[in-house]
């Protein structure tokens, strides 16, 4: 049982119940298992905060987070 931390409402929740990405030339793309990743929870993929946190995480501009916010929604 491995408990992880959401990085947009910081609750820690269970691996298995949380959504993996990563960032990698200023996109996001699910976990590829190699290099650094961060977690979000479910409920929080369409949350308001989102789109900021993604602004740091990824080093983009806010136009940038916002296509990235709705390819998340997809994946």
């Amino acid at each position: 049982m491995i408990i992880r931390m959401c990085v947009v409402c910081r609750e820690r929740l269970l691996q298995k119940d949380m959504l993996r990405f990563q960032c990698k030339n200023r996109e996001v793309i699910p976990f590829l298992g190699i290099g650094r990743s961060f977690y979000i929870c479910k409920s929080c993929i369409n949350s308001k905060k989102l789109d900021k946190i993604i602004q740091k995480i990824c080093k983009v501009d806010k136009d940038k987070s916002k296509q990235i916010v709705t390819k998340i929604k997809e994946i």
